[in-house]
């Protein structure tokens, strides 16, 4: 290419970019209307108030949610389960245990052992419950621990029921070596000392019922009870029993005596007023496999 047809083609681009620059764009019009033209008068100030000058971007805030009305209280069950445990045959006849006149400190006291207690037809230390699963809902252990004291020589409360994980404070009161040895099934739990004036010792459990017992002084026993809720109830010197706030509902009732095992009854609950339930044992049941042999020996 010769360097005269060089100069002309720098000369047409130069003319191209020149006039580029002084076309400027068209701006676009909105849908459906005319477009926008340069000679719109531009907006005049009122006279009245001048205009405010422009405000600082301020930060984002939070956004704040109106607070959620609070949820109405769980009304509280009013269901009431009562009954009495019978006695009718020929109880046992419970004796001081002879081995206790051998003992340092626990031969100070006749305590009579508590094995089978009948007062008037009725039968003690029977713990009733709603069987294990048997409520639905999740119930946590209470913050309270419950207490095991070893006290003239002897467990005490003889039997109690417990919530699933819920601490016990096993007790020394005696001015005595006890050893404490808890039995699961046939299943050594735990087997330790327990010197007189020595802390408490503070277990729990998930399930089962637990058996206690002192190698030092092999008439002593005792019984835990536990269960994935609260509604249970051990019987009193009357043979009664009472377990309250249960929700209304159809229920499998369990009644468990250390000496004499497993009684069932089924039992409808209502608001409105108690369901009653009587249970009775004639004496002549096996022992339950939680406790064989207890008062083998022991007068």
């Amino acid at each position: 290419m010769h360097r005269r047809d060089l100069v002309s083609l720098s000369a047409l681009a130069l003319a191209a970019l020149t006039l580029g620059a002084g076309c400027p764009e068209e701006p676009s019009r909105p849908a459906g209307g005319a477009a926008a033209t340069s000679s719109a008068a531009p907006p005049v100030a009122s006279a009245e108030k001048p205009s405010a000058p422009p405000k600082a971007p301020e930060a984002p805030k939070a956004t704040e949610q109106a607070a959620a009305p609070p949820a109405p209280p769980t009304p509280e069950a009013k269901g009431t389960i009562k009954g009495v445990v019978k006695f009718t045959g020929k109880p046992v006849e419970m004796k001081v245990p002879a081995a206790r006149k051998d003992a340092p400190v626990c031969q100070d006291k006749d305590v009579v052992y508590n094995a089978v207690v009948v007062n008037d037809g009725k039968l003690k230390d029977t713990l009733v419950r709603i069987a294990v699963g048997g409520v639905q809902g999740s119930w946590k252990a209470p913050d309270a621990h419950a207490v095991v004291d070893q006290k003239d020589c002897m467990y005490e409360p003889r039997i109690q029921g417990v919530v699933s994980g819920q601490q016990v404070d096993i007790k020394n009161s005696d001015r005595t070596l006890h050893n404490v040895h808890t039995y699961k099934g046939s299943e050594t739990l735990f087997n330790q000392a327990q010197p007189r004036g020595a802390d408490p010792l503070t277990k729990s459990w998930s399930d089962g019922i637990i058996k206690l017992t002192c190698d030092i002084h092999p008439w002593m026993r005792g019984f835990v009870v536990v269960t994935d809720h609260p509604f249970f109830a051990v019987s009193g010197g009357d043979g009664s029993f009472a377990i309250e706030k249960v929700p209304a509902g159809k229920y499998k009732l369990e009644a468990w005596h250390p000496r004499y095992g497993l009684k069932t009854a089924d039992v409808t609950v209502a608001d409105d007023k108690p369901a009653q339930v009587t249970f009775t044992y004639a004496g002549t049941e096996a022992e339950p496999a939680e406790n064989k042999d207890e008062l083998k020996g022991l007068w």
